[in-house]
């Protein structure tokens, strides 16, 4: 199972459904994309809390292990990038490179991002 950044913020923040992103994580051999690093830097600027950076990179780096992007990941990620914008989809590129990521891999995605709902490779919380 490959951990989206929105799966780690729900551990992070302790919510109700972290408890069941927690349980993937005991339960799996779990990989989160080197992308989710930047994106949680990023919230953790925006929520005030960048005194928790370096724990929640060091959660993420313990408890999944980090996927790196290479040509053909980063070829896909675009293709993908640019059909779901064509269809209308609230999307990004990040969004890409994770799913790209896990379809390299061959790993489902645990996210709460309902954007990824119609996509087979996608578990939404």
């Amino acid at each position: 199972m490959l951990l989206d950044s929105s799966a780690w913020v729900e551990i992070f923040e302790g919510t109700e459904k972290s408890g069941y992103a927690a349980d993937v994580l005991r339960k799996n051999d779990c990989f989160t994309s080197i992308v989710t690093v930047a994106e949680t830097a990023d919230w953790c600027a925006k929520k005030g809390l960048q005194h928790k950076t370096s724990e929640y990179i060091e959660l993420i780096k313990t408890g999944s292990r980090l996927l790196g992007l290479d040509e053909s990941i980063s070829r896909r990620a675009g293709k993908l990038n640019r059909e779901r914008k064509k269809a209308g989809i609230k999307w990004g590129m990040m969004d890409s490179i994770i799913v790209a990521t896990a379809q390299a891999y061959g790993l489902k995605v645990l996210t709460k991002d309902k954007a990824f709902r119609d996509l087979e490779e996608a578990e939404v919380l």
